[in-house]
C-alpha cells in the first residue's frame, strides 16, 4: 500500500524546495520519502496551479 500525504506536509516541502537550496534527493531523505519523483510531481502540480495543485495529487 502506498503511502498518503497530508496536503500541509506536501505545501512544508514544496515550499522548502521552492525557497531552499535543497534539492528533490536530499528532500526526500529528510523528509523519509520513498522517491524523489513524489516531489517533482508535487513542485509541478503547485507550479501549475498554485496550492490548490497539492489536493489534486492523491499520494
Amino acid at each position: 500500500m502506498s503511502q498518503k500525504y497530508s496536503y500541509e506536509f506536501k505545501l512544508k516541502v514544496v515550499e522548502e524546495y521552492l525557497n531552499g537550496t535543497l534539492g528533490y534527493t536530499l528532500l526526500a531523505k529528510k523528509h523519509h520519502i520513498s522517491t524523489t519523483s513524489l516531489i517533482e510531481k508535487w513542485v509541478n502540480q503547485f507550479k501549475t496551479n498554485g496550492k490548490e495543485g497539492l489536493f489534486l495529487c492523491l499520494w
